[in-house]
């Protein structure tokens, strides 16, 4: 692998892992297009582990009140905000674990269908138009209850498959079940974390046991290959982190004034334009 292969993959999972694009697709489609070959896995969990810390730098002071509120919410009964907030963010977390690791197999098989991340795009772009239809109509509801942090949680599944969004569809479960855009986007993000680490300590069991694979792709990585050479990883790793913090930071200004409407419309033409390359390769057009 290139460092230019290296920095390419490093902003598209930097950006499109948190902004609601589907970073799996972009990465499976930059792939297929200039025929790349997949990363190895440790590129892959490094990658992760740059977008995990830009979220843990721009979230530093909500996950140190949320580290200490979970200790110390079982002398208070877990009555203060940010003890709360400890428990919601554990309750809309375990829905995706579950069902992730439930059906870990059957998910592995979907990244190695280009035309699946495509179509679920679309569905992807679809979800964010409604929701800003609907929430103009429901209104706004302030605050987070249990049961819709355990409905976000499971929203969230959307972005295990490719061309599904993890933040797309767990802001748009937020707004369904009557948050504020800017309140779904904030819960959003502090679920990132958990999500982030809980997909990379996946990958790192694959490399400690790759007897345990069952197919040679996961996610976006190619679980076949040796890793590549440690400059060309810290590359990949620093660009994701920059390139993470900076589209954090752009999204949560941008959702305070600005509907979810363009990023659908943006998944509507990358899904639609992957479809129509896709049929025009496998027919020798292109």
């Amino acid at each position: 692998m290139q460092y230019l292969h290296a920095i390419v993959l490093g902003v598209i999972q930097g950006v499109a892992e948190l902004f609601p694009i589907s970073s799996a697709a972009h990465t499976l489609f930059v792939s297929y297009l200039l025929g790349w070959s997949l990363p190895s896995l440790p590129f892959v969990v490094m990658l992760h582990l740059g977008t995990f810390l830009a979220v843990l730098a721009y979230f530093a002071r909500d996950y140190a009140r949320l580290v200490t509120g979970f200790f110390s919410g079982f002398a208070d009964r877990f009555a203060r905000p940010y003890e709360r907030l400890a428990l919601l963010v554990i309750a809309g977390t375990i829905p995706l674990a579950l069902v992730g690791k439930l059906f870990e197999k059957q998910f592995d098989r979907l990244f190695a269908q280009p035309s699946f991340a495509a179509a679920f795009l679309l569905l992807t772009g679809l979800v964010l138009f409604a929701v800003e239809r609907l929430r103009e109509r429901t209104g706004v509801i302030q605050g987070i209850g249990f049961g819709q942090a355990v409905w976000i949680g499971f929203t969230q599944v959307g972005g295990l498959f490719p061309g599904g969004s993890r933040s797309g569809f767990s802001i748009a479960g937020g707004m369904l079940s009557g948050l504020s855009r800017e309140e779904a986007a904030r819960f959003s993000f502090l679920l990132a974390g958990p999500a982030i680490v809980g997909a990379s300590l996946l990958e790192v069991r694959r490399i400690i046991h790759p007897h345990e694979a069952t197919v040679s792709q996961h996610t976006i990585a190619n679980l076949g290959v040796a890793p590549e050479p440690a400059a060309v990883i810290a590359v990949g790793f620093l660009t994701a982190l920059v390139s993470g913090f900076f589209a954090i930071r752009f999204f949560m200004r941008y959702v305070n004034d600005h509907k979810l409407t363009p990023f659908a419309v943006y998944c509507w033409m990358v899904g639609c334009l992957m479809l129509v390359l896709i049929a025009l390769r496998e027919h020798g057009a292109v």
